[in-house]
């Protein structure tokens, strides 16, 4: 919790700055154990047959007692072979003769992407420079000083694997790292660093490059390359689910060959460039009122308290959170996981899987309207390649259903069964609510091509299954149609009509027919369909007897269940089911109680995420006190030294304490954005010209900010400043041509197409 990150989306790197003898911790976004790399008979948790046959008596049971068991649904345990998200290894950099050091500091710019330690000893200054390239798929180690460097001694280790051990080797090409995630059947990962044009090198015994001193050398440049014959490809029922590809060492060494021809410069500065161009098209300014850019950041974030807030750290935490977006998700990577790709052991907490009940949702809450949708790729690679074609067979298999699903946890091989606890596992909706990012993608770019080939087809795999799950509910006979059976996430019995579901599923089929002249379908048939159901469905949309909205049709809710989820509040925020009745009191006021009810977050696993939603929830309700509050809470309670965001200890006083979940890093840029903005989706049902809302929920401490390169619904962006009060008082907009009405907390409209 005290290094800082670098990544290129394939690539992570934590160098620690250990001074004299340096270790980067490095990690492989592909490299995982399980699935077919454990088994040949893994199936993805689904059950070896169909089971669909059990459906009409858990509903049956739902319809006479509420409750239900759907235990005949499950896959088998033992078939699992999950696996976990693995680190890779260690790089080492040892220098001789450096014993004793001062004017230590350490630093990573967000703008650039370029990690820096520098310390002083034996009279010289040293410096190392760290990134990891995307444009060259290498990272670089820059080691310099300012007199001829004392002999170095580079080498890769992977102390953690036994079963069976890594090899490491030595040749022309540097030191070769080898090794599998279990005996024959386990992924195969490769890994080489080299030194950049050196005319001088030779291998230790134990495998080691041994870069000596030649009395003129002042600097030696490292490159680093990874691989592994995981290939999401071949997730499918062609390629036997194998996920298996080549063996990646040829690809390491042509990587590091191609590297190897350019120069630190032109590697710098490529790197540079590509990072900068995407950090770039977002900013937020705050105030600085206490000087803090001059502080260490370990010193602000120990001494950061809830009371004094300070908008330096607010604002740093913000574009952190986009630095590790950037560094994590690029095209032709894996979605950052709940580690991003920054893991140190093998078995991390919950194998740093993808959590789809709000963990993965929220590691994307920010993109779009910070500029990031572009390199938002890999979620949709990994939707269509790994969930999808296991997806379809699960809702066959379960459901006799069409289209696709999955549930609570995903792996990176097409795990869509689900598991053997109905309370966390019991999840189909967990599709249905990544598709507001996958209409997100499309709302606020408008690429139609992306849309057609891409977008549409998983959104109406989604409502195909939900067209076909959705039932009537013979319990309160209503005449509506609702889920059965379903579980709130993580929370409660299995039952019916969870109202998250009903929002989710709402907002589908909303996407259905507010795009269909987008996606190019002809099948009429379908969208009346799709319009009928949504018709007839319960909205989800229920005020219990205490004034809250209810997380169950059935009215289960206790004004004292402080429970981390705000699963009822889904089609508040992050969603729009429930937003699109902002200007109705009731709705509101039973949002705010429902919220009120939840508390700050601590009670249940005093998570960071689950404060940082409550912040995002309370701005939306235009309530700046608490929800600025909360945000304050947050970085107090929830953020280590290295602004990475941890779980906490259980009592007061309140210390971080692991593990680091990156969920919340992502679900605070997100929060702050809600904070900023309230831009909805107008429902297919309405003719209203959108309206964005700037503003809702600015406190005053920080006055005078400002932001450039809001990205807005529909296209274009907007910048915006605010006063001392926090209400804004200027907007630009910037290449929009559909209409719009931007205005400030007043109803003042401040710029309109």
């Amino acid at each position: 919790m005290t290094a800082y990150p670098v990544g290129n989306g394939k690539l992570g790197a934590l160098p620690l700055g250990t001074v004299g003898q340096d270790i980067v911790v490095l990690n492989e976004h592909s490299l995982w154990s399980g699935g077919p790399f454990q088994s040949p008979d893994y199936i993805g948790g689904n059950p070896t047959s169909a089971v669909y046959s059990a459906l009409p008596g858990i509903r049956e049971t739902i319809w006479q007692t509420q409750i239900t068991d759907v235990s005949a649904l499950y896959g088998p345990p033992a078939d699992y072979f999950y696996g976990n998200y693995e680190t890779l290894g260690n790089l080492t950099v040892n220098i001789a003769g450096i014993n004793q050091y001062s004017s230590y500091r350490r630093t990573l710019n967000l703008e650039n992407g370029i990690h820096q330690t520098t310390f002083k000893a034996n009279n010289e200054i040293f410096t190392t420079t760290s990134f990891c390239s995307f444009p060259d798929q290498v990272c670089v180690y820059y080691l310099q000083s300012t007199a001829p460097l004392p002999a170095v001694t580079v080498g890769l280790q992977d102390s953690l694997r036994t079963g069976p051990s890594s090899n490491v080797s030595c040749d022309a090409n540097g030191v070769h790292l080898r090794g599998q995630t279990q005996e024959d059947i386990g992924m195969i990962f490769d890994a080489r660093v080299q030194a950049l044009q050196r005319k001088v090198e030779s291998c230790t015994y134990s495998g080691s490059l041994l870069l000596p001193s030649d009395g003129r050398t002042k600097a030696i440049t490292l490159i680093f390359a990874a691989g592994t014959n995981y290939d999401q490809k071949k997730g499918n029922a062609a390629n036997n689910y194998s996920f298996k590809g080549v063996d990646p060492k040829a690809t390491v060494l042509s990587t590091i060959l191609a590297a190897s021809k350019k120069s630190y410069t032109n590697l710098y500065n490529a790197h540079v460039r590509d990072h900068g161009d995407l950090f770039s098209q977002f900013t937020l300014n705050l105030p600085d009122p206490k000087n803090s850019a001059n502080v260490p950041t370990p010193q602000l974030m120990t001494e950061y308290t809830t009371d004094a807030g300070d908008p330096f750290v607010e604002g740093l935490l913000f574009d952190y959170g986009r630095y590790l977006f950037i560094a994590s998700s690029r095209p032709g990577s894996l979605p950052p996981n709940l580690q991003g790709i920054w893991a140190e052991a093998l078995a991390p907490a919950w194998s740093a899987d993808y959590h789809v009940d709000v963990n993965l949702q929220m590691n994307h809450w920010h993109t779009e309207q910070t500029g990031l949708g572009d390199i938002s790729e890999p979620l949709w690679d990994f939707m269509t390649d790994t969930w999808v074609p296991r997806g379809t067979e699960t809702a066959y298999l379960l459901y006799d259903a069409p289209g696709w699903v999955g549930f609570c946890n995903l792996n990176t091989f097409g795990f869509t069964g689900q598991m053997n606890d109905a309370v966390w596992s019991d999840y189909p909706a967990s599709a249905a609510w990544m598709m507001k990012h996958v209409w997100d993608r499309y709302d606020y770019g408008r690429n139609t091509t992306w849309y057609r080939s891409v977008g549409y087809p998983l959104i109406k795999g989604v409502a195909e299954y939900w067209i076909h799950e959705l039932v009537p509910d013979l319990y309160t006979n209503d005449g509506t149609l609702v889920a059965a059976p379903c579980n709130s996430p993580e929370h409660g019995w299995t039952t019916f009509g969870c109202t998250h579901y009903q929002q989710v599923v709402w907002e589908v089929f909303d996407h259905i027919i507010t795009g269909w002249e987008a996606s190019g379908d002809t099948n009429t048939t379908f969208l009346r369909t799709v319009q009928a159901t949504q018709e007839k469905m319960d909205k989800g949309i229920h005020i219990g007897g205490w004034g809250q909205i209810q997380e169950w049709k059935i009215g289960w809710d206790q004004p004292t269940d402080e429970h981390r989820h705000l699963s009822m509040l889904a089609g508040w925020y992050p969603g729009y089911s429930i937003g699109t009745y902002g200007w109705n009191k009731t709705i509101t006021d039973a949002v705010n109680t429902s919220l009120a009810a939840r508390g700050n977050g601590t009670t249940d696993s005093n998570t960071g995420w689950e404060k940082v939603w409550r912040v995002a929830c309370w701005a939306q309700l235009n309530n700046t006190d608490i929800a600025y509050l909360y945000l304050k809470y947050t970085i107090d309670t929830n953020f280590a030294e290295n602004g990475f965001s941890v779980y906490t200890t259980c009592c007061w006083p309140y210390q971080p304490a692991g593990p680091f979940q990156i969920d919340a890093n992502f679900g605070y840029t997100g929060a702050v954005l809600a904070m900023l903005v309230t831009d909805l989706p107008v429902p297919a049902a309405s003719n209203a010209t959108p309206t964005v809302l700037l503003g809702p929920a600015i406190p005053s401490a920080w006055a005078g900010g400002s932001v450039k390169g809001l990205r807005l619904r529909g296209g274009g962006s907007v910048d915006f400043s605010w006063d001392a009060n926090g209400l804004v008082t200027k907007a630009t907009l910037h290449g929009r041509s559909a209409a719009v009405n931007v205005v400030n907390m007043s109803g003042k409209v401040l710029a309109h197409i």
